[in-house]
């Protein structure tokens, strides 16, 4: 799945979309213009995010209101869980916040492989640049895919 970035700047985000902790003047690793592959889809708190390889190919979880909206097909080998915090409500979502993730298998399957690429954890690093070969290559498999 290819997301064009339509911004990166957190000030550009709607209310609704604005992450906590973050300040207006922050910025994302990923460039306007540019297209970029979802590895992962998840929904924090109130925010809908996209896991993308950043502008040095590294993790990077931004806000799905700095791209381009658009409908796309789930690639097949996506796995998708309901996690606890659907059932967070009120304060309970500050220490339950992930509702839902969608995604390579570890991603979904494994609760630590997400904190782990936020930690830069090796191991966590290397699954990530599999899984983006992975997608890319499946992605020039068809004629009227942009190089990446």
């Amino acid at each position: 799945m290819l997301l064009t970035c339509m911004d990166n700047r957190a000030a550009t985000l709607s209310d609704h979309q604005f992450p906590r902790g973050a300040v207006e003047h922050s910025t994302y690793p990923i460039t306007r213009g540019r297209q970029y592959v979802a590895l992962a889809m998840l929904l924090w708190e109130n925010t809908f995010y996209f896991l993308v390889p950043d502008d040095w190919g590294g993790p990077c979880v931004a806000p799905a209101g700095l791209f381009d909206l658009g409908t796309w097909r789930i690639p097949d080998s996506w796995l998708f869980s309901l996690e606890s915090g659907i059932r967070a409500s009120g304060n309970a979502i500050w220490t339950d916040p992930c509702a839902a993730k969608w995604g390579y298998e570890e991603f979904v399957k494994d609760p630590n492989h997400g904190p782990d690429l936020a930690e830069r954890e090796e191991s966590a690093l290397d699954i990530f640049r599999v899984r983006l070969a992975q997608a890319k290559s499946s992605l020039a498999d068809h004629d009227d895919a942009p190089e990446l």
